[in-house]
């Protein structure tokens, strides 16, 4: 019994316990509409600040490869010797890009892409860019020239066809602001792309070279290409290039250093049953107007050149993408040949051709596994004033070469 009361005891105890805790608790506090209004301004407030207009996406592509050559030289004398390098890890077999894009709303894009390749860290491309209208796009900061369309489009591994890049293209990286877009005409459409960037730096061998980001009294480069699309399936694109600038970078002895260039280009891709057909070609003429440069044998005189150079490539490539064979769809031929005269009289006078074979072999649409075996055959030109040796080089290379976009 007294067991028995202990527990009626212990029970009402958890019962009372209970029921006022209850009786304590907070009553819901009631909103008005006007505190209601509120609250939902602030949530839709809070609701275009977060990332849901912000993105970042991770893109790029890595190359990665062996590459094999055999050079064979001869001077002027008739003597000839043999060279042979090869490997991994070179700077046509290696290279890691990836590249970071923010998106701030539909209007700004940050684009930044570092590189690793040669065994250094570089960078190619650091921009942001505004979109004021469907065909107008603004752009400052690091980006490639618009000249031609070989650097700007086509250079990264998985669309290049062969392993190499073509000799004697003029390209450059600098820091500017630009503009660009397209707009449809008729049947047909055009495009644009221009930019002010900083000027080129002549050097005492009559070559240039890019200048830096806090250069003192760098000069100004003015860059555009347009583009035609004349066919209603954009097939082709037609493109002319050209680029004119200062060259002296407040350098007294070339104070009056100017830079001209212009390009042509052809883009056509058609599918053509069972082949897709890839053309491709670029034509760069390059001229610096006269300097006295320093002689490199007596440094107490000068000499002079005329400073012209000009390159070029064509390249055709055809895979049979329709045909019924899983293997060969995914098989393509790839044939360039490229030309390469430098100013004669210099110290780098010379004429060169290229010439390459490819056959690639693509696993997905942004994967391919190349093979290109490539011929150099170059005629180092004579200049005694200067001290330049004549030469005849051959130089026969194999690469072997993974690519993808990420």
């Amino acid at each position: 019994m007294e067991n028995r009361l202990k527990l009626l005891a212990i029970l009402a105890f958890v019962f009372v316990g209970f029921t006022s805790k209850a009786q304590r608790q907070t009553p819901p506090v009631k909103i008005d509409s006007a505190t209601e209004a509120r609250i939902a301004a602030r949530e839709l407030k809070v609701a275009r600040q977060t990332p849901g207009l912000s993105h970042l996406v991770i893109v790029g592509l890595t190359t990665f490869g062996f590459a094999s050559n055999r050079t064979v030289t001869t001077d002027d004398a008739g003597n000839q010797s043999t060279s042979k390098s090869g490997g991994f890890g070179t700077a046509d077999t290696y290279e890691f890009s990836p590249m970071f894009l923010w998106r701030q709303g539909n209007k700004v894009l940050l684009e930044f892409e570092p590189s690793f390749n040669n065994d250094g860290v570089g960078v190619n491309w650091a921009a942001i860019s505004y979109n004021v209208a469907p065909n107008v796009i603004l752009r400052g900061g690091y980006f490639v020239l618009p000249f031609g369309i070989y650097s700007k489009k086509l250079a990264a591994g998985w669309i290049n066809k062969v392993a190499t890049d073509p000799i004697g293209l003029p390209t450059a990286q600098d820091y500017g602001v630009g503009v660009s877009g397209g707009k449809q005409m008729g049947s047909m459409k055009w495009n644009y792309d221009l930019s002010i960037t900083n000027g080129f730096v002549l050097q005492n061998d009559g070559q240039l070279q890019n200048t830096n980001l806090g250069t003192v009294g760098r000069g100004r480069t003015y860059t555009g290409r347009l583009g035609l699309l004349p066919l209603s399936d954009n097939s082709l694109e037609l493109g002319v290039s050209g680029l004119t600038g200062d060259a002296s970078n407040g350098n007294p002895q070339y104070q009056n250093a100017r830079v001209d260039m212009y390009a042509f280009d052809l883009n056509y891709v058609k599918n053509i049953s069972p082949w897709q057909i890839n053309i491709k070609s670029q034509y760069n003429f390059v001229n610096v107007n006269h300097q006295d440069l320093k002689n490199p044998q007596d440094t107490t005189k000068t000499y002079s050149f005329t400073n012209s150079s000009s390159s070029g490539y064509q390249q055709l490539s055809l895979r049979p993408v329709n045909s019924g064979n899983s293997f060969l769809k995914n098989v393509e031929l790839a044939f360039r040949y490229g030309y390469y005269n430098s100013p004669e009289k210099s110290l780098w006078g010379n004429k060169t051709t290229q010439t390459d074979y490819g056959i690639n072999y693509w696993i997905t649409w942004r994967t391919v596994l190349r093979m290109t075996y490539e011929i150099l055959d170059t005629t180092t030109l004579t200049n005694p004033e200067i001290g330049v040796q004549g030469s005849h080089s051959k130089s026969y290379a194999f690469h072997m070469q993974f690519s993808i976009q990420l």
